[in-house]
């Protein structure tokens, strides 16, 4: 039975203490964002040490620091080396907690949109964090934004580009995410879905938006989930799913206060488990 985990970027308003009662409520992993963590190094350990002692599987981690070049929502640092270092403290931060997890990241952007230097600078780059992240027991997830991202937060607007940078660098720790929101109106997507190196998959459902942060619960816009879960099944994708909602600057938010919230979650827990179900029998 595949698996749905809540990421803490989709729980933004709620406090860690009721993400880890949601997750148990609902029987779902969660997806850890660092940001959601205190900055003192003793009160994250503590927090960490605490989502351990929960028994809440975790499925995957969104580091503080994302990218390796700027992206729009974090300019600075802006050298790609003191990022990358922030991504490795973020490895290694992670590592004695959940070893084997992967940490996400998108590439980010040259502010003069020159995509042969970010391209490059990730080639060398990644295949560093990879060697640093697989000498912790961790891996990292390459993810494509969607075209409206293109050179804000990343150069890679299409899965088919996460895959040939990932092939690029040929590392095996450092592999995919997918995430459907972002690639379903890709042509092509179906016709690039494998497993080989997918490390997680997030969803959540699309209508046009009206803000760069306007997701939805699932069965609530036009995503067509279940061929895409069919299509993963069929490639031999057997991980966890991750459902990533970004509400803000719209009227109607999902953050606009906590039932709202959790609502949706519940509402998207159980389109997803009936789906998956049909699909895994």
């Amino acid at each position: 039975m595949h698996r749905l985990a809540i990421s803490q970027i989709t729980t933004a308003p709620l406090t860690l203490g009721e993400d880890l009662a949601l997750c148990q409520r609902l029987g779902c992993g969660l997806e850890i964002a660092e940001k959601k963590l205190s900055r003192d190094p003793g009160q994250a350990r503590d927090q960490l040490a605490m989502i351990k002692d929960s028994g809440v599987p975790i499925t995957s981690i969104q580091p503080r620091t994302l990218t390796l070049f700027p992206s729009a929502s974090a300019k600075e640092p802006a050298e790609p080396q003191a990022r990358l270092e922030l991504l490795a403290a973020s490895v290694e931060l992670f590592a004695p907690y959940w070893p084997g997890l992967a940490l996400l990241s998108n590439t980010g952007a040259d502010p003069e949109g020159n995509e042969a230097k970010v391209w490059d600078g990730c080639l060398e780059h990644y295949a560093s964090l990879a060697r640093h992240a697989a000498s912790h027991g961790m891996r990292i997830a390459l993810e494509a934004l969607g075209p409206s991202l293109m050179n804000r937060n990343s150069i890679l607007f299409s899965f088919s580009q996460a895959q040939e940078m990932v092939r690029a660098v040929d590392h095996p720790h450092l592999g995919l995410c997918l995430d459907l929101y972002n690639s379903w109106q890709d042509p092509a997507l179906l016709s690039s879905i494998s497993a080989d190196q997918l490390f997680i998959v997030q969803v959540a459902d699309w209508r046009r938006p009206r803000s760069l942060h306007d997701r939805r619960a699932l069965g609530d816009g036009e995503l067509a989930l279940a061929p895409l879960l069919g299509s993963l099944a069929n490639a031999g994708y057997d991980g966890d799913y991750v459902l990533e909602i970004f509400s803000e600057g719209v009227a109607d938010s999902l953050w606009r206060d906590k039932p709202t919230l959790m609502a949706a979650v519940e509402r998207s827990a159980e389109i997803f488990n009936t789906l998956a179900w049909s699909i895994d029998s």
